[in-house]
């Protein structure tokens, strides 16, 4: 099988498994969207999940990824925000929240000690009409520090 080909099966597998309906929603229809966050190791610091020299890049389990209703003014987390929920990645890297009404919405995802971010800890997304049980699929990559060496990423501006 092909490299790139490899990568985007597992992705996919692992994207899967993470939908598969829990007891809890099984029989139920889904109405809304369904918000799937995937965290990896970003070896070659691109931002994207994918390949990199050593093969396709593992993924993170363990990081904390919280859910915020964003509420005016947009695009920033403050006192007027409702935290809704907060997962912890799964061994295939992912979280999912389930049946999200329409509005203006926030992730956030936790650094593992040792990394840096390659994508924006703080993801936005407005979601507008009736979801059908669609799915947005957002990622948190990271590069660990000791690999930082020489390299310029963005956003790094304000972690510590």
């Amino acid at each position: 099988m092909m490299p790139a080909l490899r990568v985007y099966t597992l992705m996919l597998l692992g994207l899967l498994l993470a939908l598969a309906p829990g007891k809890a929603s099984q029989g139920r229809a889904t109405r809304g969207f369904d918000l799937a966050v995937l965290a990896f190791v970003d070896i070659n610091g691109d931002g994207v999940y994918g390949l990199s020299q050593g093969g396709p890049e593992p993924v993170l389990s363990g990081i904390e990824v919280r859910l915020c209703r964003d509420h005016p003014p947009l695009l920033s987390i403050g006192k007027e925000d409702i935290w809704l929920a907060t997962q912890t990645t799964n061994p295939d890297g992912y979280v999912v929240f389930r049946n999200i009404s329409a509005g203006d919405y926030i992730l956030l995802g936790s650094v593992t000690d040792g990394y840096l971010p390659t994508t924006p800890l703080e993801q936005y997304t407005r979601l507008e009409g009736n979801g059908g049980g669609a799915v947005l699929e957002f990622v948190f990559g990271q590069l660990a520090r000791s690999e930082f060496k020489g390299r310029f990423i963005f956003p790094l501006i304000g972690v510590p």
